[in-house]
């Protein structure tokens, strides 16, 4: 079985260390350069990374340690589109800037591409990107300027393939498509979100994925996504773990991600208990084309929690191959 980061990840140290917060503090009083910014991003993106070789993670992000949130490269990187207010994200006690679309979406790129290729040059895990899904971009943003759903949707969809397209030559071997949104509705017009998505991934030259989390019945959206061209769909096992049962009754075309650490949550989960659930999935889909992963990212949580739940992905994979040593050669 292979594990994996899925998005954010704290920018302040468990303990002592360089803190992403304190010097954009520190930079915004004046008392700090451009070099001592780009400095700290740097190593913090490097502790984390270096955590990921060490616990020995198949798959990991950057930790979006740059990031202001899950829009801010978009924003960056597309003109005409503005970071706004502070708005809470869903049920959580955090928060990100809403965008807002003042003018026709052009993309201009730069800023993704090199925050990423800073990360993947210095990694030693494959790295991939999480990106906002269209469908949860368009519920948290606000457009002043089409009043014209298709227009936008139309031009959304170009952007971001565009984005996507930027990261070509950067080491990145996935970019994954967050959609807490459809997790948590399902009053949607199912064949728009499967021709959206057509339309999104075709033609990429990076292998695509999509995560769907913080929702009670996320299995429900394997039928209608089976037969877009996923290299694996992430789900969140905690707030619906009825997808053990499905996912260990029929084989998915593509790589399944389960979310078994919640990345919402201090507490940790024991390791086999979540064995003991992850075996038949195993057995159904087979130990090398399961991941397993926080929830979400890790951003949520307070750092040395974060690092903890990190840990115990691979704990939970020690106790899989223990208890099948046959497993031990596979899937790494």
């Amino acid at each position: 079985m292979k594990i994996a980061l899925q998005g954010s990840y704290p920018k302040i140290p468990a303990g002592s260390g360089p803190s992403v917060r304190t010097q954009i503090q520190r930079f915004d009083r004046g008392l700090g350069g451009p070099r001592d910014l780009e400095r700290t991003y740097r190593e913090v993106t490097g502790r984390l990374l270096n955590l990921a070789a060490e616990v020995g993670l198949d798959l990991t992000t950057d930790g979006q340690i740059r990031w202001n949130d899950a829009f801010d490269p978009i924003v960056r990187d597309v003109d005409n589109l503005y970071s706004e207010g502070l708005l809470r994200l869903y049920d959580n006690n955090f928060y990100f800037r809403h965008p807002v679309i003042r003018g026709r979406l052009a993309f201009q790129g730069g800023t993704l591409r090199y925050w990423t290729k800073a990360a993947a040059d210095e990694s030693r895990v494959p790295l991939k990107v999480a990106l906002p899904g269209p469908f949860t971009f368009m519920a948290l943003s606000e457009d002043q300027s089409y009043h014209d759903a298709e227009r936008l949707w139309r031009d959304l969809v170009e952007v971001l393939q565009m984005e996507r397209e930027s990261l070509a030559g950067s080491k990145v071997v996935e970019v994954q498509w967050d959609e807490p949104q459809l997790a948590q509705k399902r009053e949607v017009d199912i064949p728009s979100v499967v021709e959206v998505y057509r339309s999104l991934l075709a033609e990429a030259s990076l292998p695509q994925s999509i995560a769907l989390y913080w929702g009670p019945r996320v299995h429900s959206w394997l039928e209608p996504l089976a037969n877009l061209p996923w290299s694996a769909v992430y789900l969140d096992a905690v707030a619906d773990p009825e997808v053990y049962a499905v996912l260990a009754a029929e084989r998915m075309p593509w790589t399944v991600g389960l979310g078994v650490i919640d990345a919402r949550n201090v507490r940790l989960e024991d390791p086999e208990s979540l064995a003991r659930q992850l075996e038949p999935v195993l057995r159904r889909q087979s130990a090398e084309r399961v991941v397993a992963h926080p929830t979400s990212g890790l951003e949520l949580l307070p750092p040395d929690r974060a690092e903890a739940k990190v840990r115990q992905l691979a704990v939970v994979r020690e106790v899989l191959e223990g208890s099948n040593p046959s497993r031990q050669s596979e899937g790494r």
